[in-house]
């Protein structure tokens, strides 16, 4: 109640938008998914894989944040570094058995994003973000030892993307905090084929990720 009083009663940092630069880090949480196109194969020459599924787990973040004004409504802003914990199962449904696999990622995160900003409403704006997206897996498991008693299903360590995206700019006293909602998809196959049944099986991996950050400027 009291922010919302403080938001209505008058015009707060009247001049930051004129800034050519400004600064700031991000609080973000993070369900992330992988897309998975399977194909036929056999498990042992007797078992049939019947299906692949992803579950998502909550994940966090913690990045920078570095913007450059464009204009009146366009921002351009880059997202680094940014390094996202991500966690994903995968659930192999054999004939017979299943299989689950569990995917932990540490992510470096490097985001360039365009951001149109609506006109500003005594201590608010509406915007709109997107833009192209890098990750690097801190913790690949690409060198893991593995087989067919253990199991390991590894994503390669680089990948690239776009994400896009709403928020919701709000001028506080002394600072701007946005809510910021975002989808992030990933290019092509990101899985590393190790030549066991549990990459062969599958065509195309494609890691999936939907954010919710908290941005202080």
């Amino acid at each position: 109640m009291f922010f919302a009083i403080r938001l209505a009663a008058q015009p707060n940092l009247e001049q930051y938008d004129l800034k050519r630069l400004h600064f700031g880090f991000t609080l973000a949480a993070n369900n992330g998914s992988i897309r998975i196109d399977t194909k036929t194969t056999s498990f042992n020459g007797t078992d049939s894989l019947m299906n692949v599924k992803s579950t998502s787990f909550p994940g966090i973040g913690l990045g920078a944040i570095t913007n450059l004004r464009l204009g009146d409504y366009w921002d351009l802003r880059l997202m680094f570094p940014v390094i996202s914990f991500v966690e994903r199962d995968l659930t192999y449904q054999f004939t017979n058995v299943q299989k689950i696999i569990k995917i932990e990622s540490a992510y470096c995160d490097g985001s360039l994003l365009l951001k149109y900003k609506s006109a500003r409403r005594k201590n608010t704006r509406l915007y709109v973000i997107a833009g192209l997206r890098g990750s690097y897996d801190l913790s690949s498991t690409t060198k893991q030892n593995r087989s067919m008693a253990a199991p390991v299903v590894s994503l390669i360590p680089m990948t690239f993307g776009y994400e896009g995206g709403f928020g919701l700019d709000l001028y506080f006293e002394y600072f701007k905090f946005s809510p910021e909602v975002k989808i992030c998809n990933t290019f092509g196959d990101a899985m590393y084929h190790d030549g066991y049944i549990y990459t062969e099986s599958v065509a195309r991996m494609a890691p999936q990720l939907v954010q919710f950050s908290l941005h202080f400027e």
